[in-house]
């Protein structure tokens, strides 16, 4: 009796370690830290990772993402949706697909500890979003957006660039000149909807802006649009102002559509107001 269960007991032992050799690598969650566009995100169980790859509770990344989520417990099948986009996962397959089209996983979805563990990284680029890995600090880091500012002269003969610094911007852009706009932008890209939009100002002096009156005048004008294919659309508003006292003279609405867009909008304050409103 105490020989055949020893025997059993030998047998058990055995079975154990050959379940952790063939077992799939999984690391503590404690020590790997997920931020958003700068954020710490919080889960109710850690990020884990499982042969190299992070995987982190599935409902909590794609709100974050904002998507939304459907399980199906009888499949375990994962189902995300975001704008034009449809996801798709099964525990424990490594066949996602984004919009019908099959992707090969690294690590599959999985059921850790109650709760439904996806690949980080495969969930974040499917939506758009740009991903990092620092294994100093074992961040990984996810980028939805970017903002980004420049600071340029737009030469009015040729329509030329020429970049200068945000100092020299500020040092300048109340310098009212005839021959060049001092413009500044900033344009925000989104990575997960996949557009660009941006803020503009252009200062200049001009001729008669439609006024009525022979004077020149130092003008301010403020764009908001979008740029899609190369070119802008959008709102404008431009306002004249007496170039001795400062005093606002007129201002000018409107928008614009499909102009062209490369590095700057291609159009200037006077030729918005020759366009749309000189009569």
């Amino acid at each position: 009796m105490i020989k055949k269960f020893t025997t059993r007991l030998t047998l058990a032992l055995i079975l154990l370690v050959i379940s952790f050799a063939f077992a799939p690598s999984t690391k503590a969650a404690s020590a790997i830290k997920v931020e958003m566009d700068g954020d710490v995100i919080q889960f109710d169980q850690g990020a884990v990772s499982v042969n190299g790859r992070t995987l982190v509770p599935m409902r909590t990344i794609f709100e974050e993402l904002d998507s939304t989520v459907q399980w199906t417990a009888k499949t375990k099948t994962i189902t995300a949706n975001r704008g034009t986009k449809k996801i798709t996962l099964v525990v424990g397959s490594k066949t996602a697909t984004v919009n019908g089209q099959k992707i090969t996983l690294d690590v599959p979805p999985q059921i850790i500890n109650g709760r439904t563990l996806v690949p980080l990284r495969f969930i974040s680029e499917a939506l758009g979003a740009k991903v990092d890995w620092n294994n100093k600090t074992k961040t990984v880091s996810i980028t939805t957006f970017e903002v980004s500012d420049r600071y340029y002269f737009v030469n009015l003969q040729t329509l030329n660039l020429d970049l200068i610094s945000e100092d020299r911007y500020y040092q300048e852009f109340e310098q009212f000149n005839s021959s060049r706009e001092i413009v500044s932008d900033i344009i925000f890209t989104s990575y997960l909807d996949n557009t660009r939009e941006f803020l503009s100002q252009h200062s200049v002096r001009v001729s008669n802006g439609g006024t009525g009156f022979a004077n020149a005048y130092n003008a301010d004008m403020y764009l908001d649009g979008t740029i899609a294919n190369g070119k802008a659309s959008g709102d404008y508003t431009i306002e004249l102002h007496d170039i001795n006292s400062g005093s606002l003279k007129k201002t000018y609405e409107g928008t614009f559509k499909d102009i062209k867009y490369d590095r700057n909008i291609k159009t200037t304050v006077q030729e918005l107001i020759n366009k749309n409103h000189l009569k």
